[in-house]
């Protein structure tokens, strides 16, 4: 015979069913990791989405800077390119925020191609926004020399040979 639980106990557990008290604490939790080939599909799809995005954001760019794509008679010369590429280095600094976020959830392979497309976008913003801007302010060709004409030497001689000696 069995003996009836005490009156003055509740009808629901009081405790977390997996936590039986001090002596036996909970396992760890541990974070599965994404199947290879579910990752390697994540990392093909999104590097396609990385070629797509800072193309679109380039377009746009050269939108917001002037340029007309579709007048022929449109004068594009002065159009600097800088907004375009800085477009596009946000699109790199979103795909690095990704890698990240992949990182974090488990998917490594996409993870590591997150941060290369995002490597790859950001150096080619700041090399095109160095280009732009180096094209947009060009250095003034020197009008004349920084040292004094007449004191050239001719043949690295004497003082004799050297100009207005």
């Amino acid at each position: 015979m069995t003996t009836p639980p005490p009156s003055n106990t509740p009808p629901w557990p009081t405790h977390h069913p997996r936590y039986t008290g001090v002596t036996n604490p909970l396992p760890p939790q541990r974070r599965r990791w994404l199947h290879t080939a579910a990752d390697i599909a994540l990392a093909v799809g999104l590097l396609v989405i990385d070629v797509i995005a800072p193309l679109i954001a380039f377009v746009f760019g050269l939108d917001a800077a002037g340029y007309m794509m579709f007048d022929p008679a449109a004068d594009n010369s002065s159009v600097s390119l800088t907004r375009p590429f800085a477009y596009v280095a946000v699109v790199g600094g979103i795909v690095l925020v990704s890698a990240f976020l992949l990182f974090i959830a488990r998917a490594i392979i996409s993870s590591g191609v997150q941060v290369l497309a995002g490597l790859v976008l950001v150096l080619v913003a700041v090399i095109g926004i160095h280009d732009a801007d180096r094209k947009a302010h060009p250095q003034p060709a020197p009008t004349s020399p920084s040292i004094n004409p007449g004191a050239l030497c001719r043949s690295g001689g004497d003082n004799s040979e050297c100009g207005g000696s």
